[in-house]
This record gives structure tokens, C-alpha cells and sequence, in this order.
């Protein structure tokens, strides 16, 4: 008797219209979520790229900075001791300008930019 009644007053077609409604949202949110996660991995790997390939030139222009002023000084602890230092005072000077807002302002600028 119930879902006669229910039959006759269309609410049979109207919870299916509904669950049909919540199944394709639901799949268009699962697609803009994996378009989100695929564009943000086309971002992440050229930078992966670039920071690793940076980070390996830095290395071999470090050790041939340090094996050169090895040369100079007749030293390998000299050599390379300066050559430290001079990344202890590029860490110093980051280190004290972590706190700098016009650096800070100007990184916001520049993802506001992006976005």
C-alpha cells in the first residue's frame, strides 16, 4: 500500500533523479580534485628538476672553488675551510633576513602574482 502511494505521488522517480544528482557530483568533485592533483604534480616536477640540478652544480662549483683555493694556498684544509665559510656567511646573512618583512612582503607579492 505504501509504495503504491509512493508510486502514484512520483517519489520513487524523484529519490532517483536525486541519488542519480549526488552520484554525478560527486564524480565531478572527484575530478576537479584529480585535475587539482594532476596540475599540481605538472608544477612540483620541472621545480624538482631545477632544484636538483641546481643543487648539483652548486656541488661541483664548491669543490672546484675549494680544490682551486687548495692550489692557491698550498692547503686542502684552507681551501675548503674557506670555502665553508662562505657558506657559513650566506647562512648568517638568510638567517638574519628571515625576519625582514620588506623580503617577506615582497615573497607575498610574488605568489599573489602566480595565483
Amino acid at each position: 500500500m505504501k509504495n503504491k502511494l509512493l508510486g502514484l505521488l512520483g517519489v520513487d522517480k524523484l529519490i532517483d533523479t536525486i541519488q542519480r544528482l549526488i552520484e554525478v557530483r560527486v564524480s565531478m568533485i572527484r575530478n576537479e580534485i584529480k585535475d587539482k592533483i594532476k596540475e599540481g604534480i605538472e608544477k612540483a616536477i620541472p621545480l624538482i628538476l631545477l632544484f636538483v640540478s641546481i643543487s648539483v652544480f652548486v656541488l661541483f662549483a664548491s669543490f672546484t672553488l675549494a680544490f682551486y683555493l687548495s692550489s692557491l694556498f698550498d692547503s686542502l684544509v684552507y681551501g675548503f675551510g674557506c670555502v665553508s665559510l662562505i657558506y657559513l656567511m650566506l647562512s648568517l646573512l638568510f638567517f638574519l633576513l628571515k625576519k625582514s618583512e620588506k623580503i617577506k612582503n615582497k615573497i607575498r607579492s610574488e605568489i599573489d602574482k602566480r595565483n
